[in-house]
C-alpha cells in the first residue's frame, strides 16, 4: 500500500502539488533604488499575449518526489505520464511506470477526482464536487491549493486585470510580484522583468498564510500550429513550507494538441480504469462532520 499512497503523493503535491520554499531570494536588496516596477497593466497584458493561443498544452512529463511518510519513513519515486490542460479549468496529469499507468488526477469545471490505480486487484477512484471543495477533501487527494488553481500554480492562466492588484519588486530585486484573488485566499505570480514570464507562483490561504511554492524554469518552445510557438516552463518545483520534500515536474516535447473529451470525463475513466472501488469525498467528509457533530457534550 505505501507504493500506491506514494504515487499518489508523487503527482499530486501538483499537479502538479513547485521548489524552493518561499520566496527563494538569496540577499535583500535595497529595491527602492530600482525604480518604479513594470505596472500591472503592462504585465499581465504581456503575459496574457503570450499564452493567448495555448488554450491547450499537452506534454510528456516525469516526476520526481521526495518526501516523509507520516510514519516517519521517507521516500523517493519516479515516473513518467502525461500533462494534459485545457484553459480554463480542465487539467489531467496521468503517472506511471514501465508503460503502466499507476496514478491519474483530474478537475473540470464541475468536478475533481484522482485514480489509485497501482494495485492491479483494488483500483479506488476518489472524487468531489468543484462547488463543495474544503480543505480536507483537497488535502485527502494530496493538493495544497484548490483543484480548479493548479493552472494557475503552473504560471498558465490568465490574468483578470479588474481583480490584479498593484505590482511590487521582489526583496532580491530580480522578480516583480502581482497578487490575484484565489479561492482560498489569494495567489502571486512573480514575473521576470525583463521578459514578463511567471519565474514563481505562491498561494495563500484567507489568512495570507503561505500554502503552496511553485517554481517555474527551463522554459521551452510549445508548438502552436498554424502560430507562433508559445514559452512554457519545461521544469516545475513544488514544496509546501515546513515540508523538505519536493516534487518535480519536468516537460518535454509540449505543444497545443486536440485533447480527447473523455481525459476530463470521470465517468468514463471510471468504466475505462476498471474501477473496484469508488469514494465520494463529499459524502464521506459529511459522514465525518456530521458523527464530529453527534458527540456528546462532555460534562462540566
Amino acid at each position: 500500500m505505501k507504493q500506491a499512497a506514494s504515487f499518489c503523493t508523487l503527482a499530486m503535491m501538483m499537479v502538479l502539488t513547485l521548489v524552493l520554499s518561499g520566496c527563494s531570494s538569496t540577499s535583500k536588496v535595497d529595491v527602492s533604488k530600482l525604480g518604479p516596477p513594470p505596472s500591472t497593466q503592462e504585465l499581465a497584458e504581456r503575459h496574457n499575449e503570450r499564452i493567448r493561443s495555448l488554450d491547450t498544452l499537452w506534454a510528456r512529463v516525469s516526476v520526481r518526489a521526495k518526501g516523509v511518510y507520516d510514519d516517519g519513513e521517507t521516500y523517493e519515486e519516479q515516473g513518467e505520464g502525461h500533462l494534459q490542460i485545457a484553459r480554463p479549468d480542465r487539467v489531467s496529469l496521468a503517472i506511471g511506470k514501465l508503460g503502466e499507468t499507476y496514478f491519474v488526477f483530474g478537475a473540470n469545471a464541475e468536478s475533481y477526482w484522482s485514480f489509485n490505480l497501482a494495485d492491479g486487484d483494488h483500483k479506488v477512484m476518489l472524487a468531489g464536487e468543484m462547488n463543495r471543495v474544503t480543505r480536507g477533501k483537497a488535502s485527502a487527494l494530496g493538493l495544497p491549493v484548490h483543484p480548479s488553481e493548479l493552472i494557475g500554480l503552473s504560471g498558465l492562466s490568465s490574468i483578470d486585470m479588474a481583480t490584479a492588484g498593484g505590482t511590487r519588486w521582489r526583496e532580491d530585486g530580480k522578480a516583480v510580484g502581482l497578487r490575484v484573488p484565489a479561492q482560498w485566499g489569494s495567489m502571486l505570480f512573480w514575473f521576470d522583468p525583463d521578459d514578463s514570464l511567471v519565474v514563481q507562483t505562491q498561494a495563500f490561504d484567507e489568512f495570507d498564510e503561505l500554502i503552496a511554492t511553485a517554481e517555474l524554469t527551463r522554459y521551452k518552445d510549445a508548438i502552436v500550429p498554424g502560430s507562433l510557438p508559445v514559452l512554457v516552463p519545461g521544469k516545475i518545483e513544488i514544496t509546501t513550507p515546513g515540508d523538505e520534500g519536493f516534487v518535480r515536474i519536468e516537460l518535454s516535447e509540449p505543444q497545443r494538441r486536440d485533447i480527447r473529451a473523455m481525459v476530463f470525463q470521470p465517468e468514463r475513466l471510471e468504466r475505462n480504469y476498471r474501477v473496484d472501488e469508488v469514494i465520494n469525498l463529499d459524502d464521506e467528509f459529511e459522514e465525518i462532520e456530521t458523527e464530529h457533530d453527534s458527540q456528546p457534550e462532555p460534562a462540566p
